[in-house]
């Protein structure tokens, strides 16, 4: 996989994520996946499922202008059959009437079953404070 086209699988995935439909990114997720966020650890399709679920549901009266993307990916090992990359997470809107900006750091791993390539590994963490 070239650095290029983990970019593009990493921002593909972004770009179906904010549409809050778990099933249109559940075939780029590892069925035995991992993924560790600030809530927890989240292991198997399943129970990643169930944490972007809550973490949507929990967003119902979501800021306005919301808008999550990714910055400074940094693709830091490649072959054929897997990937990794890190990057910056940002989160930015309104949210009753004011402007707010939450970035945090991430780290993807990604592996090829088949003729597909879905995430293995995921990390998200904020920011360490200065």
């Amino acid at each position: 996989m070239s650095h290029q086209a983990v970019i593009d699988f990493l921002n593909h995935f972004e770009a179906l994520a904010r549409k809050k439909n778990f099933d249109l990114v559940s075939d780029m997720v590892h069925e035995r996946a991992i993924f560790r966020f600030n809530d927890g650890d989240f292991i198997g399709r399943r129970a990643i499922r169930a944490a972007f679920e809550k973490t949507w549901a929990s967003s119902s009266g979501a800021p306005e202008e919301e808008k999550f993307f990714l910055s400074d990916i940094v693709v830091v090992a490649t072959d054929t059959h897997s990937a990794a990359a890190t990057y910056n997470w940002n989160w930015e809107g309104v949210s009753q009437g004011k402007s707010f900006r939450i970035q945090g750091r991430g780290t993807r791993v990604l592996v090829r079953e088949g003729d597909r390539w879905q995430i293995m590994h995921e990390h998200l963490s904020r920011m360490p404070k200065p």
